[in-house]
């Protein structure tokens, strides 16, 4: 064995650190790549359990409305079983909380009925936008883009088209855009809509009071103020918005459903989800969640 020169062990010890550094080096790399791949893993697990919760939230609501379909469909308000689904930050078994919302999506004027050609809708749409500030030029190219564009599957375009920011939120309180044609449900409709259409504010409160103390109209209550049903209105619906969110560790996942009832060939009914949304893409009508009990 070569003997060591005088000089040359602090060499060698400096080289057998380096070696140290870099084999610590490695060691510390390889660690944090396993904790990073297994953190990964453990996000892809949250997000899969996660969605698993969005879509049980989504089908609950669905089945609560084809229940109602069969036991009430002759009218549709918030007092119904359906309604009673919706949550907020309900615990889930592990960590995590979820939340749902359900409403009524025909308390508005669908914008789409425009394009069916009739008289009546384009009327209707007309007397709505006037009422929320729209000069006439704004509302002839409002139908004509509809018609040319559509079905739409929000007001974005139109709000952005010069409408300034009051008159596109009135509108958007009264006004929706839904797939097909459909009627306003006078159970879902706010003060504005219902005053524009009965034309009797004082009649509308009376109504909107009883609405609040039973959770819905019927014809009856409309006889006792001596109104009429106006054509376009009704008592029930046919489409509905569900939203969900679930949390799970520090993974969130949400997601929101346009849920339509329609009649088959056969004459039977059927409960279905039309459109699907995930994260940010989800449309601006999509309701809030409920408020913490």
């Amino acid at each position: 064995m070569k003997p060591i020169r005088a000089g040359e062990e602090g060499l060698i010890l400096v080289n057998v650190l380096l070696f140290v550094a870099i084999a610590s080096g490695l060691v510390l790399l390889m660690v944090n790549r396993e904790e990073l791949a297994l953190d990964g893993a453990l996000r892809m697990r949250e997000a899969s359990r996660a969605a698993a919760i969005v879509r049980g939230g989504e089908l609950s609501a669905l089945t609560a409305l084809r229940r109602d379909a069969e036991d009430a469909p002759e009218v549709d308000h918030r007092a119904e079983p359906w309604a009673a689904v919706a949550q907020r930050n309900i615990p889930i078994e592990g960590g995590g909380s979820f939340d749902l919302a359900v409403a009524d999506a025909e308390g508005r004027f669908n914008i789409n009925n425009v394009r069916s050609g009739e008289s009546s809708a384009v009327i209707l749409f007309e007397s709505i936008a006037r009422d929320a500030g729209m000069t006439p030029e704004q509302i002839v190219q409002a139908i004509g883009y509809v018609r040319a564009a559509g079905p739409v599957t929000d007001l974005r375009p139109i709000r952005l088209a010069g409408l300034n920011p009051a008159t596109a939120d009135r509108l958007g309180r009264m006004v929706t855009a839904l797939p097909v044609q459909t009627q306003i449900n006078l159970n879902a409709a706010g003060r504005e809509l219902m005053t524009l259409l009965l034309r009797d504010p004082v009649a509308v409160e009376r109504l909107l009071a009883v609405r609040e103390r039973k959770g819905f109209l019927d014809r009856d209550d409309l006889s006792r103020e001596n109104l009429m049903m106006p054509p376009g209105l009704r008592l029930a619906s046919d489409h509905f918005w569900v939203r969900t969110r679930a949390s799970v560790g520090s993974t969130s996942q949400q997601g929101a459903a346009l849920i339509e009832r329609r009649k088959r060939d056969d004459g039977t009914r059927e409960t279905v989800v039309v459109e699907r949304w995930r994260g940010a893409a989800m449309p601006p009508d999509v309701p809030e969640f409920p408020a913490a009990r």
